[in-house]
């Protein structure tokens, strides 16, 4: 019976009137996880014009994926869930007029999500509800054609399987449930009821019965009462599409059974116990996730976030500085992306051990003895020097077309990272005493001036399969602020560094991306990133033919296959912004200007 109104579902999450009464206000705060759309015959007629349609609609761009599901199908892996052209034939209905039917809100709910983990129920348990434009007669001629098609399969499984609807009449509402009988047990499989135009469906039949009382009387504690979801929503979008997971619910019980695995007895011996690494992990400060999805005129703006009480545990290891963010003039236009962060190396690694030493009181006197081992045999303060020596600014960027810097006939990804030092004389200090601590490490290093400065690179081995050319190499360089590594060819690094001598603006100084980000920025920002799109496709694609290959699911498919002219112009930025009780962060997917 349930298929139906999860395929509409399903078919609504990419289009959504609104009704009176949000559904948050129906749905109960002990929901584990919920999805919810907010129009979808709003979304719907956005979706028709909307500049991300045509990607969606390129012919390569489908062929390819048909070539796929073909191959799958072949090897016996198509999907076996019910054709929706077929169930819409069934039901006789157009696609329009299937929207037509269901043209407002809908929402997905998941309960007693940690008792599932956990396996200490048997079934799910699930509350769908959407509003309905039609009567209840339309409704249950509807839902019966859907009961006899579920029998039907049902039976070709089991001959013994029998289905039964029956009617129960509550709160001056008739309710109707699928009662099965599987050859050995008689249970209700789910149950129906159309209430003030909702369409409710819902196992088990508790769930159902919960849910006609709220939408008649309103929810007792509906979780847009909730003070975590209402916190969520203060930095939310408008949520054509959203989702909401309650870790107050989820958190606690998994936290007690983590305690409980047999892993903890062989920890016992390093002073750790079930209370120590409670408070060490301190999961109970998560309190909820959530994610908008909204369709805008030009693109596609999601909203997201973390709530939690306390920055406690291993939410200390998201450690950020204050300030600006670094301008990192030397991130060359056109590289494919590139991410600007306050994120604290040095507070990370501090938290970090704190949450070790609170899960072991038996570990600060070994990483003190190791510590002062260290300094004795290299004369360096591993802390000093090493551990606390990193500051509050971190960049990285990635590029595709090192071919053209280094003359190679295949471009390769190449990552960049940049990395603030308080002290960078005592950080090449203790490298070199580490060096000489390793028998031969000094050989397998190459070194080269470039620009004023030292690059070191280990080279990677040799791959057999590229005619002994060498594998992915990791360069670095120490400036008198910087740590740079650079892992790939090292042209990207010359480019780096000569970019940093020459001086001059980059891609975060360009006009057009600053006002770009004006479209997101909040205070407090602690991360941006930008990604060029387009530049992404034919690496995903040959990922995905490679993943493919590997699985046995492509082998007939080739790399000639791949879209080629996909209008990919895209440009993907984010930005993440913290608050004393919140990480929360926006990404824009937008069309580059003139590439109609």
């Amino acid at each position: 019976m349930n298929k139906i109104l999860l395929s509409i579902v399903c078919a609504g999450l990419s289009c959504s009137a609104v009704s009176a009464v949000p559904f948050q206000e129906i749905i109960g705060e002990d929901v584990g996880i919920f999805f919810a759309v907010r129009s979808v015959s709003e979304t719907r007629e956005q979706w028709a014009t909307h500049p991300i349609v045509e990607l969606f609609e390129d012919e390569e761009l489908l062929n390819f994926f048909d070539t796929i599901t073909d191959e799958d199908s072949a090897d016996g892996a198509a999907d076996n869930d019910e054709d929706f052209d077929a169930v819409l034939e069934a039901f006789g209905l157009s696609l329009d007029e299937l929207f037509e039917l269901f043209p407002g809100q809908a929402s997905l709910a998941f309960y007693k999500l940690s008792e599932q983990v956990l396996d200490q129920v048997d079934r799910e348990e699930m509350v769908l509800m959407a509003e309905f434009s039609g009567d209840a007669d339309r409704l249950n001629e509807l839902m019966q054609i859907q009961f006899e098609r579920n029998a039907e399969a049902q039976k070709e499984v089991n001959p013994l399987v029998e289905h039964e609807m029956i009617e129960e009449s509550f709160m001056g509402e008739t309710l109707y449930f699928d009662e099965t009988f599987n050859g050995e047990t008689t249970y209700i499989e789910d149950g129906y009821a159309f209430v003030n135009g909702i369409v409710v469906l819902a196992t088990p039949e508790s769930r159902l019965r919960e849910a006609v009382e709220s939408i008649k009387e309103g929810a007792s504690e509906p979780i847009a009462d909730s003070d975590v979801y209402r916190r969520s929503r203060e930095d939310a979008g408008r949520g054509d599409l959203s989702m909401y997971l309650n870790l107050e619910k989820l958190m606690p019980p998994l936290n007690a059974a983590l305690v409980e695995l047999p892993i903890m007895n062989n920890l016992a011996m390093f002073g750790v116990t079930a209370q120590s690494m409670q408070n060490a992990l301190s999961l109970e400060s998560l309190q909820g996730l959530y994610a908008d999805l909204d369709l805008i005129d030009d693109g596609v703006l999601a909203h997201y976030g973390m709530i939690y009480g306390e920055k406690l545990g291993f939410l200390s290891l998201l450690s950020y500085g204050q300030g600006e963010l670094p301008e990192a003039r030397y991130v060359p236009e056109g590289v494919l992306s590139s991410a600007v962060s306050l994120f604290d190396c040095s507070a990370m690694l501090a938290n970090l051990e704190q949450v070790l030493t609170s899960a072991s009181p038996t570990l600060p006197p070994l990483i003190d003895m190791q510590m002062q081992a260290m300094q004795t045999n290299t004369g360096v303060d591993m802390r000093s020097s090493i551990l606390e020596n990193f500051g509050s600014s971190v960049v990285n960027l990635s590029v595709l077309n090192e071919a053209e810097l280094e003359g190679v006939a295949m471009a390769e990804p190449q990552q960049l990272f940049m990395i603030e030092l308080k002290n960078s004389q005592a950080l090449a200090q203790a490298i070199e005493a580490f060096k000489d601590m390793v028998p031969g490490a000094g050989a397998m290093i190459e070194e080269q001036a470039y620009e004023g400065q030292t690059i070191y690179t280990i080279q990677g081995p040799s791959d057999p399969t590229l005619q002994g050319e060498q594998q992915a190499s990791v360069s670095y360089v120490i400036t008198r602020s910087e740590l740079i590594v650079n892992v790939g060819r090292v042209g990207l690094l010359h480019k780096v560094l000569s970019r940093m001598s020459e001086g001059g603006d980059g891609l975060w100084q360009n006009p057009d991306v600053e006002v770009l980000f004006e479209r997101i920025e909040r205070p407090n920002a602690v991360t941006r990133s930008y990604v060029d799109a387009e530049q992404m496709i034919e690496p995903l694609f040959q990922s995905l033919l490679q993943a493919g290959e590997m699985s046995g699911l492509t082998k007939h498919m080739s790399a000639d296959q791949i879209p080629s002219d996909l209008d990919l112009s895209y440009r993907l930025i984010s930005e993440v912004n913290e608050a004393p009780d919140s990480l929360f962060g926006r990404t824009l997917i937008i069309k580059s200007e003139g590439s109609e």
